[in-house]
């Protein structure tokens, strides 16, 4: 099994980065990893910095860097944990700060929030730094959407028998090896095949029976996969008969999920040129945390 070492919690300074140091703060506790606190300064704030200040480029990074990590440390004040995080500001782009300190440090995880933005657009994410770093990036990604109370105890894994949902598997049994897990495959009968096999003569008794044939070969097929899952959370399976967007947004907004994990679709140009609907559409619209996969 996988192991988290360094930890990046990426913090906007803004609403939601108390959630996620909160989070990165328990996952680091509880792994024993390193952890550093990443806060990215984009040109805009320096040139309105600039022109509030009337500060040299070189003194007016310098007080927004001691700005940033004073607001850092005022996000938990008082919290043992921050004494030994490391905080590492940079400036430019936040995604791309994001995805080039993941790589340089060798990072096992990243947390980030949904941003502003997202929250402003109802969920939309398309644009978003979830959105780029989630095509940008080969780490482990998890998107903190709900303020922390516990640990995660209850976390669903959407499979659907390819390498990449086999890293979903491993990423989120790494990332709480404890919690009871379940895998989920959504099967669906897409429209044009179903419109197909009614010009071929099949009836829709016929579309419901095949729907079916699916699902048991579905429920075969998870069971194998949770045999060779490792750790000691619980291991259950469950077929959903929909869409896989709309099946696993449902799911996720129950009360029973604390974290969904799937597998990025494809990697490098591939990724970046089109983030998966499914993925995209979780990364919007989930009710719980996501962790999105990759390798």
């Amino acid at each position: 099994m996988n192991h988290l070492r360094l930890i990046i919690a990426a913090l906007d300074l803004e609403g939601d980065s108390e959630a996620v140091l909160v989070r990165a703060l328990q996952l680091a506790r509880a792994h024993a990893a390193r952890l550093v606190l990443l806060h990215a300064i984009e040109a805009d704030a320096l040139d309105h910095a600039a022109a509030a200040s009337g500060c040299d480029e070189d003194g007016l990074r310098e007080m927004l860097e001691r700005q940033a990590r004073e607001a850092i440390g005022g996000l938990l004040d008082g919290a043992a944990e921050l004494d030994s995080a490391e905080v590492l500001v940079r400036f430019g782009p936040a995604h791309a700060a994001i995805t080039a300190a993941a790589e340089e440090l060798d990072a096992s995880l990243v947390l980030l929030g949904p941003g502003a933005r997202a929250r402003a657009l109802r969920g939309r994410v398309i644009g978003s730094t979830v959105d780029r770093v989630a095509r940008t990036i080969d780490t482990t990604l998890l998107v903190v959407r709900v303020r922390p109370e516990l640990p995660y105890r209850r976390v669903v894994a959407a499979v659907d028998f390819s390498a990449r949902s086999d890293a979903a598997v491993r990423a989120v049994r790494a990332v709480a090896p404890d919690a009871a897990l379940r895998l989920v495959h959504a099967v669906q009968v897409p429209d044009t095949f179903q419109q197909a096999m009614l010009r071929a003569g099949a009836s829709h008794a016929d579309i419901e029976s095949f729907r079916d044939r699916l699902a048991t070969k579905a429920r075969d097929d998870l069971a194998t996969v949770a045999a060779g899952i490792p750790g000691t959370g619980r291991v259950t399976t469950r077929v959903l008969k929909n869409e896989p967007g709309a099946a696993l947004v449902r799911l996720s907004k129950g009360r029973r999920v604390d974290l969904l994990a799937m597998g990025a679709d494809g990697r490098g140009a591939v990724r970046q040129a089109l983030l998966g609907s499914v993925t995209r559409r979780l990364l919007a619209e989930a009710g719980c945390d996501v962790l999105v996969a990759v390798r």
